[in-house]
């Protein structure tokens, strides 16, 4: 209902909106240069008239040149008439073309003579007369209304622009005010800076594409004059504010100056020379030159153009198409710095709309290992193993024990997401290896541990509570082996009785029990030390607290609680105590100290 409101308002008001518009458009382009004049030490209202002069003067000039070259190509036009018959004629002397324009044209004659005959029957009876009506030639007054009339809504629609752009320069402190407040005062401070900042960015962005576009006109107007194409410097300025529409602005910009060279040029060089100087002019602007003066890109993603262009193209006619981009622009630069509006920067913006760990949660979710897997390995380029498993799928599986804990996520789906989980580090292996070493994996203590812990029992991973912990056991499974220590995750479903494995856990030096959980008290962890240990006197216990990496004084409290010797709130910290255990179980015969110290440099 509100979106239907805002819509018809915006179609409604089209005669005043689009000058005000453009007027807030030019008052960011031209606010940097008032800027400038203040600091000069020019007061504020001559500098908003010197600005709003100077503007007028050159599209003043624009539109005298404009206007000049349109006459000048109006009288020229039918000088190139026998150009283009003859260029039509060469592309219809092919067998097939010739052969088809030729039974095209017969059946074309057909069909009227069979009208002609068809309009002689049923009119033989009765002739019409012909009729000639003849207007009066103005005089006095009418003569100069007729030449004034075409020229009212142009003058208008300047005047009011003129208008609306001295009123926003004159009033930018007092409008900031009150967008605030409507906004909202709640942190005055920030919202100011904020809008500060987005006024300043919006400034500099179209001062620059104004400049860029500026630019790519006089290129594509010196490139044409070489050329020889008529004309060049009115297609230039066309050239320039087509570069304000996205997609088909430079096809839109080069189909013109092309077909003149058609019409010009017996041959085709001219039309091969201009399609050339387009198709290097437009990808060194848009894929050079912008990226070096405001970054890599707009902030808009491709489908906000598309839709933005079609919806003010729509309301508001090739004026919308030309505004369609900046308005665009600027809503979603005030969306991502006012919290009320930010619906807006998240529908439009090109910043993806989810978390990296909510995106794969999402993946878990929905079961989809494929796009989960591609996630992963292009987390994996750009950082170590340790660290985005511990930023990203470590993450997404304390979101999911938060929904489960909630009721939100039945057992079976948690069953579902470890075996997807399983999948991802099957395909992940190899990326795991070309991936950096996390928490001293290229260390000499990391070489010890391959000697000592190479055993595919050295680690046992338990699951606590849920498969939630059990898919975390995968993830830290992969790791240790990627360091060289071997590691294996025994099934949750067999840890209730402990006799699927009671007698193979005593191999194990170290056992680490994978636990999601920050409130109430582990005892399910306590519960497992406390059986394991009758079974497994020798070995270590590792407590893996996932949810507690900001609170490390509970972590300690919690390993205290439950009887574990050691400690950890990431995986690349369980792997670097991993590997601290086993370079201590190494050095244990030489030092008895070396265990202890290096248990307490990792913990």
């Amino acid at each position: 209902m509100i979106c239907g409101l805002i819509i018809i308002f915006l179609y409604l008001g089209r005669p005043i909106l689009e000058p005000l518009v453009i007027a807030a458009l030019l008052a960011f382009i031209l606010s940097p240069l008032i800027r400038r004049l203040r600091q000069w030490g020019v007061w504020r209202v001559p500098s908003v008239v010197l600005a709003v002069v100077f503007t007028l003067g050159v599209l003043g000039a624009l539109g005298a040149i404009i206007a000049i070259q349109i006459t000048q190509l109006a009288e020229e036009l039918p000088t190139y008439e026998t150009n283009l018959r003859a260029k039509i004629r060469a592309l219809g002397t092919g067998k097939v073309t010739s052969g088809a324009l030729e039974r095209a044209s017969g059946t074309l004659k057909d069909l009227q003579e069979e009208i002609s005959k068809a309009g002689a029957g049923a009119t033989s009876a009765q002739k019409p007369m012909l009729v000639e009506v003849r207007q009066p030639e103005p005089r006095g007054l009418e003569t100069i209304a007729n030449l004034v009339r075409p020229l009212l809504s142009p003058l208008a629609m300047t005047a009011l622009i003129v208008l609306f752009l001295i009123f926003i320069l004159l009033q930018r402190e007092d409008l900031r005010d009150r967008f605030l407040r409507l906004a909202g005062t709640a942190d005055l401070q920030r919202s100011t800076a904020a809008l500060d900042d987005a006024g300043t960015r919006l400034s500099r962005f179209f001062l620059l594409q104004t400049i860029l576009n500026a630019g790519f006109g006089v290129v594509i107007a010196v490139g044409l004059w070489l050329i020889g194409v008529p004309n060049a410097v009115l297609w230039g300025i066309f050239a320039g504010l087509m570069r304000f529409v996205p997609f088909v602005g430079g096809i839109i910009a080069a189909f013109f100056p092309m077909a003149l060279a058609a019409a010009v040029d017996p041959g085709w060089s001219m039309v091969l020379a201009t399609a050339g100087l387009f198709l290097i002019a437009e990808p060194v602007a848009g894929h050079l030159v912008e990226p070096l003066l405001y970054g890599q890109h707009t902030g808009l993603s491709p489908v906000a153009i598309v839709v933005s262009t079609l919806f003010w193209t729509l309301l508001w006619g090739p004026v919308g198409l030309l505004l369609a981009t900046p308005l665009t622009v600027c809503l979603v630069v005030l969306g991502r710095h006012i919290e009320t509006l930010q619906f807006i920067e998240v529908l439009l913006g090109d910043e993806p709309a989810l978390e990296p760990e909510e995106r794969f949660y999402q993946r878990l979710l929905a079961g989809d290992r494929t796009e989960a897997a591609e996630m992963a390995e292009a987390g994996l380029r750009e950082q170590p193993a340790a660290a985005y498993y511990d930023a990203v799928p470590m993450q997404a599986l304390a979101l999911a024990h938060s929904d489960a804990a909630q009721g939100k996520l039945a057992h079976e789906k948690q069953l579902k997401m470890r075996d997807t989980i399983e999948e991802i580090v099957e395909e992940l292996r190899e990326e795991t290896e070309v991936a950096d070493a996390e928490g001293g994996g290229g260390s000499e203590e990391a070489a010890h541990a391959q000697g000592a812990w190479s055993g595919n029992r050295a680690v046992l991973c338990l699951a606590s509570r849920s498969p939630l912990d059990e898919a975390a056991c995968l993830l830290l499974q992969q790791l240790l082996e990627k360091h060289g220590i071997g590691a294996r995750v025994q099934p949750f479903a067999d840890i209730a009785s402990l006799r699927a494995f009671k007698l193979d856990a005593q191999e194990a030096p170290l056992v680490c029990l994978s636990y999601f959980g920050a409130v109430g008290n582990p005892a399910h962890v306590r519960y497992l030390i406390r059986r394991l240990r009758r079974v497994m006197p020798g070995t270590r216990f590792l407590a893996g607290f996932w949810m507690l990496a900001e609170q490390p004084q509970k972590a300690e409290e919690w390993r205290a609680a439950v009887g574990a010797q050691l400690v950890a709130t990431s995986l690349a910290q369980a792997v670097a105590i991993a590997i601290a255990e086993a370079g201590g179980h190494v050095a244990s015969a030489a030092s008895p100290r070396a265990r202890e110290t290096s248990a307490r440099a990792v913990a």
